[in-house]
Order: C-alpha cells, then structure tokens, then sequence
C-alpha cells in the first residue's frame, strides 16, 4: 500500500496476487464458453529467455544500458533497414508525443524520464525496478521486463521468429504492436514479424467507451447475472468485429430476440422430424414452393459463406441466416401446407452448424441450441429445440 508497499520484495506476495486474478478470469472464460488455449504462459516464468532476448538485440548494436535499464535505440534499428511504426505511421522525424510515450511505458516507467535515453523515441526493453516493484537479477542489474517484451518473447518461443496472425485491441496498434515489431524484427534479424494483424473495436457501454472513470464499468460476471453466454456471444456477433461494439439493453434485447427466433424454428422442425413423414407422400409436394424455398436456402449458403469471406462480417451472416428462418416460417404458414420435412431438417442442421462456427451451440445434436449444462449455454436443458441422429425419429 501507500505506507509500506516500498519495502514489499517477496516475490510471493506478488504472485499471490497475480494467481487470484488469473484464477477469475480462467473462470470467467470458462462461463463464457470459450475454450482453454492450447498453451498458458506466464511473463514471470519467462524471465531468464526475456534477458536473453534483450542482450541479443545489445549484441546487435541495437539496443543499449542507460542506469540499469534498457533501452531499443530507433536510431539504429532504423539504420539497419527497419521501418518503425508500421500500423501506426508517423511522419520522418516526428516525435512520439508525450501521450503516447505514458502509453508505451506507463507510470511505472516514468522514473528518469527521457534524460535516460539517447532518443526521446526509444522505448525500454528493460527497466530498472523501483522500490515496492517486483525485480529480478540481470546483467543489467535488478529490475523488471519492459511493458512490450514479454509477448515478443513467449510468442518467438511458442511459435518461432514468424507469426501468421496477431490479435488485439485497435488501442494497442501503436505503441505495444508496433514496439513489439521492432523489437521482434531486431532480435530476429527480419523484416517482418508477423504477416497480419487483427484489431478489435473498444467495448461502449450504452454507447460510451467502457471506462472506470466513466463508471460505466462492468464485469462479466456481472453481464452473466442477466443474460446467458449465449445471448453475449450473439449480440456481439451481431456487431462487426473491428468497429466498436455497443452492450446496452438494446443490443442484449436484440440478440434474445434473434435467440428466439432461432430456438422456435428449431422447435418447429424437431416436431415435424419427430412425425411419422414417412407412412405420407414424399418429396416436393408443393410444387415450387418447395422449389423456391430450396433456391433461398441455396442462396442463403452463399451468402454466408460470402460474408465469412469478407473480413468475418458474422453480422452479415446472422442476418443472412435469419432470413431463411423467415423464409421458411412463412412456407410453413402457407394454407394446406404440406411441408418437405427433410429440406427443412437441412435448412435446421446447416443453420447449427454456423452457429457451432461461432460458438452459439456446443451440444452434439443435429440441430437446435441443446446441451449438456454449462459450456456456454447458460446450462439450458434440451428442451431449448433439438433432433438426434435419423436413428432417434420416432417411426
């Protein structure tokens, strides 16, 4: 605390620490349905690679030691034929504003102040930890990983010197994506570390940036105490993954409403899959009704598989997927109908499908939002619409 957090240095209680909030938020992931990663790292237990990886770009000529810290020289990173800035360009010579420097060192890199570095540019690799801060020996004496160079380091052991994909918040383009390059690029002596990069939109609040200065600010758990994981996962598809995504009572009531939508029309084909459609005529029994619905859920396919195409429009896709359902609620309102079972349990089965895609059902079923408890769910029982194998239709 304020009195004595200065004389805290056991590494224990910082880990303590540490362990609770990982623990909650594995939770939190877990009530969310979204699945464990196939590898968990911790920076702490990356310290002897990040030292390592520090004193390679120093042998390199571009990194240097300035009062127990360490800085990336731009200066010379940019001799060397790298491009800085890369996601965020400025102009030649331009400095980086003090804005943005408290954005790419935080507070806990303010002790020094520029006077430390050789550029007001260069961003620390590692720095000299203050009193009260956790610290770990070096080379360069007691301290602590600069703010960027963890993910270089677990990332380049974890996945080699080049990665494919890269994902993260539009806040972090410049200056923790594009340090990361720059160190990475340094390190490994190439010009490109990673070939894309994915950046989402902030979270609004009733169409303000969530903040805790705004006290707009809401946990997950307390977004699961009102609607279910499902309901979440489909509001936010709703949205466009790299624009901002609004959570308000709107777009929770939208995302329950198209949730309904879903759940009745799968209701509706289990109860006509659970008939006995075989002792009756089969086939297009309705002529080109049938013809015209089998022509929109063919058209319905393409579209969605369009919009995955073009930058993941998962709202595109929920909406071309709606429609259909539209379509074919209004075939089965038609007077005298006689409906084609077995095309509608395609149109069923290929619309859980996406839905598995994206994470909105979980269960095993042919179609429907049933499954076990949890996982995403809200723990809904099957009652929520489903069909099992052919084996299961009652004959």
């Amino acid at each position: 605390d304020a009195e004595k957090g200065h004389l805290v240095t056991d590494h224990a209680i910082f880990n303590a620490h540490s362990r609770r909030y990982e623990r909650e938020f594995m939770d939190d992931m877990a009530a969310l349905g979204i699945r464990e990663p196939d590898v968990l790292t911790r920076v702490t237990e990356y310290v002897p690679q990040i030292v390592e990886f520090v004193q390679r770009i120093i042998d390199k000529g571009m990194a240097y030691e300035s009062n127990g810290s360490v800085y990336l020289s731009l200066d010379e990173y940019q001799k060397r034929g790298h491009n800085y800035r890369k996601l965020s360009p400025a102009a030649p010579g331009a400095t980086t504003s003090a804005a943005e420097m408290a954005e790419g060192e935080g507070a806990l890199g303010s002790a020094g102040g520029t006077s430390e570095k050789r550029n007001p540019n260069d961003f620390a690799l590692w720095k000299a930890s203050k009193a009260g801060e956790p610290a770990w020996d070096s080379p360069f004496g007691p301290g602590r990983p600069g703010w960027h160079i963890e993910c270089s380091v677990v990332a380049g052991d974890i996945l080699g010197q080049n990665m494919d994909i890269h994902a993260g918040g539009e806040d972090l383009k410049f200056p923790h994506h594009d340090n990361e390059l720059a160190q990475s690029e340094a390190c490994f002596g190439c010009q490109q570390w990673v070939n894309y990069f994915t950046h989402t939109g902030h979270l609004h609040i009733e169409g303000l940036k969530m903040s805790k200065s705004l006290k707009n600010f809401i946990t997950i758990r307390q977004a699961l105490e009102h609607n279910t994981a499902r309901q979440l996962r489909i509001m936010f598809l709703l949205q466009a993954w790299d624009q901002s995504m609004n959570f308000s009572d709107q777009t929770v009531d939208d995302a329950k409403s198209k949730e309904a939508t879903f759940k009745n029309f799968f209701r509706e084909v289990e109860a006509l899959v659970r008939e006995d459609y075989l002792s009756q005529e089969v086939g297009y029994r309705m002529g080109k009704l049938d013809h015209d619905l089998a022509e929109t859920f063919q058209s319905t396919r393409e579209s969605v598989h369009a919009c995955l195409l073009d930058n993941f429009d998962t709202k595109g896709a929920m909406l071309a997927m709606l429609r259909m359902i539209n379509e074919a609620n209004a075939y089965l309102r038609l007077p005298g109908v006689m409906p084609s079972v077995l095309l509608l349990r395609s149109v069923a089965t290929y619309l859980t499908q996406i839905l598995k895609v994206f994470g909105v059902v979980t269960g095993s079923d042919d179609f429907g939002f049933a499954s076990p408890s949890g996982g995403g769910d809200g723990g809904e029982s099957s009652s929520d619409g489903a069909a099992g194998s052919a084996g299961d239709i009652d004959a």
